[in-house]
């Protein structure tokens, strides 16, 4: 069986949605059990947990629907979530 290749917006949904339970429930179960996964999955949702909690920021370097319409290619988390397009 082949491996799943991820899109950028396959990462956002994943990264955004793992912030936001860690936000309101950072002892959530499910998370915690994500975030111990001794993969590639796992390591990767641990970077993000580890720079929001360093950074208070939503990462934004993903390619995605949208962000050509900002001059930079990024769209803030701020921006993703009160772009209604």
């Amino acid at each position: 069986m082949g491996k799943h290749i991820k899109t950028s917006m396959d990462e956002k949904v994943i990264d955004y949605l793992a912030i936001e339970v860690y936000k309101l429930d950072p002892e959530n179960a499910v998370l915690k059990k994500f975030l111990g996964m001794d993969n590639f999955e796992g390591t990767e949702l641990q970077k993000t947990i580890r720079e929001y909690k360093k950074t208070g920021k939503h990462p934004d370097h993903y390619n995605t629907d949208g962000t050509w319409k900002h001059e930079s290619g990024k769209i803030t988390y701020d921006e993703f979530v009160k772009d209604t397009s």
